[in-house]
């Protein structure tokens, strides 16, 4: 429970954050920390706000963790072989538990709904930890000053922002560890507003709002994908080295990505070189306009995309045996070393509209199969979309309109047995 939040202005804070935001990370106090903050529009911005305080768990809260009862909202297989996906709840009581339930699947049916989950909803173990809270609710809610008694300390206006839904980190990470395994955590909170926060270990929604968990998705980009946010702060240059990140770069030229310019990508319109990122306005590009890593609500771009398909893959071993589902059609086949092969049955497809076309391709371990998208442009077959990878596996998303379609697989190296699947519009 937090009985004395932070009062500190919006205007600030944002002050604040516009003169610290071109500082290094190495700059920053040590009483200071970056905290995402989620508008109900859809943006995102980055505050530097006062450290909370880290509270240590008292011998009856580790005991009372230890004793939490953990539910399978979805188990699909041995963990070394899946994603483990943890929600944790705070605020809700012990004749509460049905509520938690409820708002922990509707949390993961909407992450399940969302590229790349969708194709590997059937590798995600999803584990529901039932912490117990002495009253129902969080502090600050629906106004500042409500206090509640509550197992994780959850609370609105955490650093003064009235959104911005914080809580104590080593007893959520503690009641989370109970699980069989943790790959990520997802702490929800017995609230209808909107709100939620960005930690390094873990993401906060609203259990009640339906918008929440969008946030949850954005933040599962970082945890897992490795993904910077492409959003910015106006009047920020970056002078830092180059990013780790997939998805921004320094290089005007965007060489990081090379391979996706010009393709089209699931947020709409093309890959290219976008000014602004990595939270900062100048000095910095994106691959796309408008991805999930700039707005909620949007799909990650082409480039966001195939690194979270990567990481997640990389965790369950190449799909382990689950890669290529919520497809509309499946086929299956083998190539040989050097072979290749056209999908669906050998020939192609019509689609009558415009849309998304989505495929996968699960190969066997040690191979290096690719996957290309043609398209009849009325006089031969050009490539529209290609994935090409160092690994057996590979997805492809592509926007198109409407016309015939076919799929090329092919292997660079090895050979064996496949499932291939896609979707159309």
């Amino acid at each position: 429970m937090r009985r004395d939040p932070l009062r500190l202005t919006a205007a600030a804070l944002l002050s604040a954050a516009l003169t610290l935001a071109a500082t290094p990370a190495a700059a920053v106090p040590q009483d200071r920390q970056w905290r995402e903050v989620f508008s109900p529009d859809g943006t995102i911005a980055s505050m530097l706000l006062p450290a909370e305080r880290t509270a240590t768990m008292s011998p009856d809260s580790r005991a009372a963790a230890a004793a939490a009862a953990v539910v399978a909202i979805q188990n699909t297989g041995p963990s070394s072989e899946r994603f483990d996906l943890v929600v944790v709840g705070d605020g809700y009581t012990s004749a509460e538990m049905g509520l938690l339930r409820q708002h922990a699947q509707a949390k993961w049916d909407e992450i399940a709904a969302t590229a790349p989950w969708s194709t590997h909803r059937a590798s995600v173990n999803v584990w529901l930890v039932e912490v117990v809270s002495p009253q129902s609710g969080v502090d600050n809610d629906p106004t500042q000053g409500v206090s509640r008694n509550t197992a994780l300390d959850m609370y609105f206006w955490c650093g003064g922002i009235e959104r911005l839904l914080c809580l104590n980190e080593t007893k959520a990470k503690q009641y989370a560890a109970q699980a069989p395994a943790v790959d990520a955590i997802i702490a929800v909170g017995n609230t209808t507003k909107y709100g939620g926060a960005g930690y390094p270990s873990l993401a906060t929604a609203s259990g009640g709002n339906a918008r929440s968990g969008q946030i949850a998705i954005h933040e599962l980009g970082h945890s897992v994908g490795g993904l910077a946010d492409e959003y910015w702060t106006a009047g920020t240059t970056y002078t830092g080295s180059e990013p780790r990140e997939i998805n921004v770069t320094k290089s005007s030229g965007c060489a990081k990505w090379s391979s996706y310019l010009g393709r089209a990508t699931p947020d709409g319109g093309t890959i290219g070189c976008f000014q602004g990122g990595h939270q900062y306005a100048n000095g910095i590009y994106r691959p796309s306009q408008d991805s999930l890593m700039r707005t909620l609500g949007k799909p990650f771009n082409l480039v966001g995309l195939d690194a979270m398909d990567r990481a997640i893959r990389a965790k369950i071993g190449g799909g382990g045996g689950g890669g290529c589902t919520g497809y509309q059609n499946t086929r299956s086949g083998s190539l040989t070393s050097g072979g290749s092969a056209f999908q669906p049955d050998g020939t192609y497809y019509y689609t009558a509209a415009s849309g998304t076309h989505r495929a996968c391709l699960d190969g066997p371990a040690g191979a290096e199969f690719n996957l290309q998208l043609q398209k009849w442009n009325g006089s031969a077959w050009t490539v529209v979309a290609s994935a090409a990878t160092s690994g057996p596996d590979e997805t492809l998303t592509y926007s198109g309109t409407a016309g015939y379609y076919t799929y090329l697989l092919q292997s660079a190296s090895g050979a064996g047995s496949y499932t291939f699947a896609y979707s159309a519009p």
